[in-house]
């Protein structure tokens, strides 16, 4: 094989690559930074995001608390950390059942407002274990009573 034939095929290759990075999707930096608290609802956040809504009871009653992306653990929301440690995620005091109560292994049911996010709820801490998926909003199952995670909900994922 000639040297003109291996620049030929590596200039070939470079190009591809280069045209493959041109047509992946931009990183999202405008998006909320992960485990952000969000007000539930369709784009009901001052910020015009939408996040993943855990409810304290099934079929949507109860309290609730959205939040926005991955977290780790709901035993430790890490916005929120200081010398003493993280604090954890807790369902909102709006007066309604379950209001205080921690969200680790207390949610029965989820509603995925965001639009462009698939969530997957995991059984442990750090994405293991059985897991419930929702489907983005206004598509396939984005909302429901959880199954697999009733009630034993450790962490998130959101997927693009």
């Amino acid at each position: 094989m000639s040297i003109k034939r291996i620049f030929q095929g590596i200039s070939v290759t470079a190009a591809a690559v280069a045209a493959t990075a041109l047509m992946a999707p931009a990183a999202h930096a405008d998006f909320p930074p992960d485990g952000t608290q969000l007000t539930c609802g369709r784009n009901a956040d001052s910020s015009g995001f939408s996040g993943f809504g855990l409810y304290y009871n099934s079929n949507f009653k109860g309290t609730k608390r959205c939040i926005f992306g991955d977290v780790y653990s709901y035993d430790g929301n890490s916005s929120s950390c200081s010398s003493q440690g993280c604090s954890p995620y807790y369902f909102e005091w709006d007066g309604r059942n379950g209001q205080g109560s921690k969200v680790k292994n207390s949610a029965a049911s989820a509603y995925n407002y965001d639009d462009t996010h698939v969530y997957r709820v995991y059984y442990n801490s750090g994405f293991g274990g059985s897991m419930d998926e929702w489907g983005h909003y206004g598509y396939g199952t984005y909302a429901g009573n959880l199954n697999l995670t009733y009630n034993n909900n450790a962490s998130q994922r959101a997927y693009f």
